[in-house]
């Protein structure tokens, strides 16, 4: 996860060098941040929020019945639960506390969470019925974000600036056995923490070399590297679901564009060859295509594409923004959950701050 921003750093802004989430306000005009999933094949839209909430974080349950998110429509951000058709709504978390990051386990049995019901971002895990919340991480200072899950369902890596600076941790599920994988006085895993699909090496995002950059770790916290050493940003990496291959964004070509290698580094491709902004691409679950944010129709839409780059399509219409959160592909592969915003274009007001600080790391906010 992590997300995750997109993955991890949407919902996050700078002020003075210190890191604040920046929660879901009223906008002021209509527009609203809506949940949708698209149908891959016959691109058909549908909402699934209706009446109109504030929404974000959307992530699919494995079987695909249902949906976790984040929305404010009680007051402040909590944790929901509902089906893939928007039905059956269920509230899972009531603090006066704002919460984030929601991610299933992978045997649909919890939602693993970030709040900061204690003054600090801690990581929270939860039924998917709403009972047996458990608080995981106990931060002393700091704050602990961007929960995800191991393959098994046994670990989660998160992020923590506890001892100081951004470092990659591993805990177990229940709490225990809490492990700090990196070591670097760099900025670590702040947007992007994910688990190889064999559960064995996690990838992760620092500026360690200069400028953020995407960087393989193994669980054990040795053989730390990075994927993509170019003289610009590298962002949003993934692993193609045989852990073969790894696809992330890059600025080494003067704009943000596509890029695929091996999951050492090596055999690095250019996949995406356009003007616009080219970002946030994930691999659809048979491995076979890549869904990806673009605004080179005028404003950030989803598009999918071949594995090797070929065959581009737009997959969603409408003035509407869709660049701000990870967009999902729900586990058969034959639809993408997205938040799109409905009013004006209000996509450059979420995370100005950090776009200073962070070099225009994101493209979602270049």
């Amino acid at each position: 996860m992590v997300l995750g921003l997109l993955a991890g750093c949407s919902s996050w802004v700078w002020n003075n060098g210190a890191a604040f989430r920046h929660t879901m306000n009223p906008s002021a005009d209509t527009g609203r941040w809506e949940l949708y999933w698209t149908s891959v094949e016959k691109a058909q839209p549908f909402r699934l929020t209706a009446p109109s909430i504030d929404g974000r974080s959307l992530a699919w349950s494995s079987d695909g019945a249902k949906l976790a998110f984040i929305s404010n429509r009680d007051g402040n951000d909590e944790v929901y639960v509902m089906s893939s058709d928007g039905t059956g709504s269920l509230r899972l978390t009531f603090t006066p506390a704002d919460e984030d990051d929601p991610e299933w386990a992978p045997d649909d049995s919890r939602i693993v969470f970030t709040s900061d019901r204690t003054g600090r971002w801690e990581v929270y895990s939860v039924a998917a019925d709403g009972s047996k919340q458990h608080q995981i991480t106990r931060t002393a200072k700091g704050d602990s974000i961007n929960p995800t899950w191991s393959p098994d369902g046994r670990v989660l890596s998160y992020v923590s600036n506890k001892d100081g600076n951004w470092e990659v941790y591993a805990i177990a599920a229940d709490g225990t056995h809490e492990q700090r994988l990196t070591h670097d006085p760099a900025m670590d895993g702040f947007c992007w923490n994910e688990w190889s699909p064999d559960g064995r090496a996690i990838l992760f995002d620092s500026n360690r070399d200069g400028t953020y950059q995407v960087y393989r770790l193994d669980l054990d916290g040795n053989h730390q590297r990075n994927l993509a050493p170019v003289r610009a940003p590298v962002e949003g990496p993934a692993w193609s679901p045989d852990g073969l291959r790894v696809v992330y964004t890059s600025r080494q070509d003067g704009n943000w564009e596509i890029y695929q290698a091996n999951a050492d580094g090596t055999d690095p491709r250019r996949l995406t060859v356009n003007r616009a902004k080219d970002f946030n691409p994930f691999w659809s679950p048979d491995g076979k295509r890549i869904a990806f944010v673009s605004d080179r129709d005028g404003h950030n839409e989803i598009y999918i594409m071949n594995g090797d780059g070929s065959s581009p399509r737009r997959l969603t219409w409408g003035m509407t923004d869709k660049g701000r959160d990870r967009h999902r592909w729900s586990p058969d592969g034959s639809k993408i959950a997205y938040v799109a915003y409905t009013g004006h274009d209000k996509s450059r007001n979420f995370s100005v701050n950090a776009v200073q600080q962070r070099e225009r790391f994101s493209p979602s906010d270049d």
